[in-house]
């Protein structure tokens, strides 16, 4: 039991003393005693060096700060397989419809390109010749058909007034038929009247004849009767040419009947003519139609001449200058997409089965190690490879492993093709379960 003493008027506390030599003993039992009591004599206290004190001080300002920090804004980094490796994007050939030859390269390898930005011109002379030449065959196509539908009109007034004309004749047609035939059956008649006469004055010529041989009429009686014989054949003779003449003049209007016929195929050929006008008019209509498309096949390939940055990234090959010639689909620029980078490395045979499509994951920049960019698996090489050589692993050197990728979700701008990085792909703690519960079944 130890001995307790009053505090000393200066309040410090004497702390008992043990001799060297008791000390010494106190290390082996069998030699283990009670602490003789102390004397009252009193010792000064050992004054503690500044340097100590400043030690102390920062130790114990370290120890809060830390406490601090492991209390309020230490966050343990996640478990994980890592991997090493360097950004790559997806890269993609820009090239023309068609060759010719270039008049312009408008980039340089390394720079950076926005979308529809001019890369690459080529000549343009020869198909502005063609374009020309195009626009000529549109314009002698589109007279073409200008001059068929102008004829349309013309011919159909034509064949108005050729259907107007044949009803026209054959109005008067009929009218010259009846007037012939009345004037062939007035003739007749008066023929039958001077045929009739004629007997008459026949008769009565013989008689007068037959009483003059008698002496009962006079001589001048006799003459006068055979005058009027001869007078009445007179008449049935102008009778008779009357009626022949009659005759002809309903035969030429009979005839004249068939001119209204030869009108309407008149009508009918020019009928035909405008059939064949509307024949043009579609053909024109064909050949102005065909002409244009030839002409927007030509603007077509011209605009094709000027080729332009289909996305945002950056030049890594540029693979013409100007003056060459080149074939259509040619790569001409090659650019990197900068929205679309992924980290590519390597994750040991025995690792990846834990790796899985769309697993999250981090990727740290050299240039920017705390700063990370979330990540998501999108590929796993289906089949393994030897370790590659700018890939070192502590304990896998020959083994094999499987190449994986990350693709930045949000590049941010930071990350650049051909940049060295690591990878962390975060995936679920499943060993400690396993290793507590051995059997277990990873599907139970």
């Amino acid at each position: 039991m130890s001995h307790t003493h009053p505090d000393p008027p200066n309040g410090s506390k004497k702390v008992p003393s043990t001799p060297v030599r008791e000390r010494e003993k106190l290390s082996e039992p069998q030699q283990i005693q009670p602490p003789e009591p102390q004397t009252s004599a009193k010792k000064p206290r050992p004054k503690i060096p500044k340097p100590v004190r400043i030690l102390g001080a920062i130790a114990l300002v370290a120890g809060v700060g830390y406490g601090i920090y492991r209390g309020f804004f230490y966050q343990p980094e996640p478990d994980g397989l890592f991997l090493s490796g360097r950004i790559e994007g997806r890269e993609v050939d820009v090239s023309a419809k068609i060759g010719g030859k270039v008049a312009q390269v408008a980039v340089e390898e390394g720079e950076m390109v926005k979308p529809g930005q001019l890369l690459v011109l080529l000549n343009e002379s020869e198909l502005r010749a063609q374009l020309q030449g195009a626009a000529a065959r549109v314009r002698a196509a589109q007279e073409r058909m200008e001059r068929s539908r102008q004829q349309i009109p013309v011919l159909q007034a034509q064949l108005e007034q050729a259907n107007l004309t044949t009803e026209q004749a054959t109005q008067e047609s009929r009218g010259r038929v009846v007037e012939a035939e009345n004037s062939l059956a007035a003739a007749r008649a008066q023929q039958t009247e001077a045929q009739e006469n004629l007997r008459l004055a026949q008769v009565r010529q013989k008689r007068t004849s037959f009483l003059y041989s008698q002496g009962v009429v006079s001589a001048q009686q006799r003459d006068e009767d055979n005058a009027a014989l001869e007078v009445a054949k007179a008449r049935v003779n102008a009778a008779q040419q009357q009626v022949q003449s009659a005759q002809g003049r309903l035969t030429q209007a009979q005839s004249a009947l068939g001119n209204p016929s030869i009108r309407a195929a008149a009508a009918q050929q020019i009928e035909r003519q405008i059939a064949q006008a509307h024949t043009d008019v579609s053909v024109a209509q064909q050949e102005v139609r065909d002409a244009q498309a030839a002409q927007a096949q030509i603007q077509a390939n011209l605009d094709d001449l000027t080729v332009e940055s289909p996305l945002a990234g950056n030049v890594m090959t540029r693979s013409v200058d100007p003056g060459e010639v080149v074939a259509a689909g040619e790569p001409l620029v090659t650019l990197v997409n900068l929205n679309n980078l992924y980290l590519r490395g390597f994750i040991p045979a025995g690792e990846i089965g834990k790796v899985k499509l769309g697993q999250p994951g981090l990727v740290y920049l050299d240039t920017f190690p705390n700063q990370p960019l979330e990540a998501t698996v999108t590929r796993v090489d289906p089949k393994a490879s030897f370790t590659p050589e700018n890939t070192y692993f502590k304990e896998d050197r020959v083994t094999q492993v499987f190449g994986v990728e990350l693709t930045l979700n949000n590049p941010q701008g930071l990350a650049k093709p051909g940049m060295p990085a690591d990878g962390r792909i975060l995936v679920p703690e499943t060993q400690e379960e396993a290793s507590s519960n051995p059997l277990r079944l990873p599907w139970d």
